[in-house]
């Protein structure tokens, strides 16, 4: 049985325009819309593997929630979610497609790309 645990987990931090930073998602089942005081956001548990804003990450990575309300962060919800927020069904095995190390990039204008590595 876990022990007790009060507070949030941490947010990773914005990843600097120009720049990238290397994740693996987390369970599927806890990504969620959140709102917040500057708006809907998208929210997903990650483990971070590196981030030019940190000085020194765990191998194993750290564990964090992505939060935001970019298009990329809205397309990857909506790829795995319907409009109830209802898992969508696949004809593939989504553990192996999901689970993986996925690249961040922040392009110099300020959106953000993610795409599978």
């Amino acid at each position: 049985m876990p022990g007790i645990k009060f507070g949030v987990d941490p947010n990773m931090r914005e990843v600097p325009p120009g720049q990238e930073a290397i994740i693996q998602l987390g369970e599927i089942g806890k990504w969620k819309r959140v709102e917040t005081e500057w708006g809907e956001k998208y929210s997903f548990p990650i483990d971070l593997l590196s981030h030019p804003s940190y000085e020194s990450l765990p191998k194993a990575g750290m564990f964090c929630h992505w939060e935001s309300k970019s298009i990329a962060a809205k397309n990857l919800y909506d790829w795995i979610y319907d409009e109830k927020d209802n898992i969508r069904t696949f004809d593939f095995d989504l553990g192996k497609e999901v689970y993986r190390k996925w690249k961040l990039s922040r392009h110099e204008t300020g959106g953000y790309g993610i795409e599978q590595l």
